[in-house]
């Protein structure tokens, strides 16, 4: 994963922003690690090492720039990891599944053994997960000290620490100072607005903010969402079933996500479903640059750059409103969702084990999709399916297809927007054959040639009928 030595000393020196995230580097004669876009002086070449994450630099003895503050760097681009379990637990990760489950669960949930996932990890981001998740409950802990006036043990509790010790103690062993002196030398960043919390999750560019707003706004839930062009708002659960909102609203380079200010509140799980929700760990100039070569989707790539696909905030959820958005429209699948919110929900959108039981007809959908949706329930509340960006998306796809009602569109869109698979492709959809002027066999042979980004391709011939149908 890591760039070759040479591309990373040619970044380091122009300080290229593309490379923001990418590596990091440690610079021996200060026991510092630092962003490749760090203003800082440069040291010299003989001073500097490269690591491909920052838990690799902690790891290696370095500790966080105060001036170029790794924890606010770009996200890594999901395409650097070429091994799909790493991805696919790095996504677990940062969902915080190792502040309430041992490393041994992790790998279960990879289907490796523990030594094999930490041999993976070592080789794609040079640190083992039990490393990743320490620096990313380090850096989430230090960007609330640091952007909110929230109660230092508040803050030890949202970041993960299991105490107000362990939080002082690791805050003063990696930043050499204790979290109330953290706080104190905090250089004129504003915090939060009093009962809520602020953070600035930053995208890589081109990103075309206006398509995922769109994207969310056609198909938001009344009373669970609400979306204009720049603004979304979802209403989510915490830890002890309270009811909260949450709000998002885009900026030149970054998403801006605000949060209330509550410790029953998982900030980790909320950002990284944020991060799934709008695909920020997307890098659309590689994806577009491939695309583009198609004719069939250059004019659109180059009017419209930075689609992205919209992923799920709760993956059960989104399986269940695409179950109900087989061979209708959206709106109409929207219609149908919210009457089953009406009927089955209590406040949100119905649960597992609310619909396992149920009969959709009830609210106009055919048997076999009810069906359907009642069998999906029934194996997501007896834990026979789990479905999330962790999940393998070629198994998930398989397991879907065995269940009477669903079919390869819906498990391709389902593996688009919940295992967030770059390549999905519904081949059959009726928007990309009438694009496209093919049939689903043809369709599926032509898309080789996006491979392996066809989601996006999707979302690029989604855009182009949208263009069409405006212009006509």
């Amino acid at each position: 994963m890591l760039p070759e030595p040479q591309v990373c000393e040619r970044a380091r020196i122009s300080r290229d922003p593309r490379f923001d995230g990418r590596f990091f580097v440690g610079v021996i004669t200060t026991g510092i690690y630092c962003r490749p876009v760090c203003p800082a002086r440069l040291p010299d070449r003989e001073n500097v090492r490269f690591y491909p994450s920052a838990a690799a630099a902690q790891d290696a003895g370095f500790r966080p720039c105060r001036r170029c503050l790794p924890e606010n760097a770009a996200r890594l681009p999901e395409w650097c990891i070429g091994s799909r379990s790493v991805l696919r637990g790095l996504r677990l990760i940062d969902s915080g599944l190792l502040d309430r489950a041992q490393t041994t669960q992790l790998a279960h949930r990879l289907g490796v053994s523990q030594r094999h996932m930490n041999r993976l990890f070592r080789a794609e981001l040079g640190a083992t997960p039990k490393s990743l998740a320490q620096t990313r409950r380090r850096q989430l802990a230090k960007r609330l000290i640091d952007d909110s006036d929230a109660p230092l043990a508040q803050i030890a509790l949202q970041a993960g620490y299991g105490s107000i010790r362990r939080f002082n103690d690791d805050m003063l062993k990696v930043y050499g100072r204790s979290p109330r002196a953290l706080r104190a030398a905090r250089r004129g960043r504003a915090p939060s607005e009093a009962g809520s919390l602020r953070f600035r999750l930053p995208f890589r560019l081109p990103y075309n903010a206006e398509w995922v707003f769109s994207f969310l706004r056609r198909r938001a839930l009344p009373g669970l969402e609400e979306v204009d062009a720049s603004g979304y708002r979802r209403r989510f659960v915490d830890r002890r079933g309270g009811y909260h909102w949450i709000n998002v609203t885009a900026e030149e380079n970054a998403l801006v996500l605000s949060v209330p200010e509550d410790p029953n509140i998982d900030l980790a799980d909320v950002i990284a479903r944020v991060r799934r929700v709008f695909d920020l760990d997307a890098d659309s100039s590689v994806v577009d640059d491939h695309l583009s070569r198609d004719p069939r989707l250059a004019e659109v790539v180059r009017s419209s750059p930075g689609l992205r696909v919209p992923g799920a905030w709760d993956g059960f959820e989104t399986a269940v409103r695409a179950v109900l958005g087989q061979q209708v429209s959206v709106d109409r699948a929207t219609s149908l969702s919210r009457r089953l919110m009406e009927t089955y929900g209590d406040g949100g959108f119905p649960s597992a084990a609310a619909l396992s039981g149920a009969v959709p007809a009830e609210i106009g959908m055919p048997g076999r999709r009810g069906q359907a949706i009642s069998s999906l329930a029934a194996l997501v509340a007896g834990g026979d399916l789990t479905l999330d960006d962790g999940a393998d998306a070629l198994a998930l796809s398989a397991r879907l297809c065995d269940i009477p009602g669903i079919g390869p569109w819906t498990a391709a869109y389902i593996g688009m927007r919940i295992a967030k698979d770059p390549d999905a492709f519904p081949h059959s959809d009726w928007v990309v054959l009438k694009v496209l002027g093919t049939t689903p066999g043809q369709a599926r042979r032509i898309s080789a040639a996006w491979q392996p980004w066809r989601s996006y391709a999707v979302m690029y011939l989604w855009k182009r009928s949208e263009l069409l149908r405006a212009a006509a």
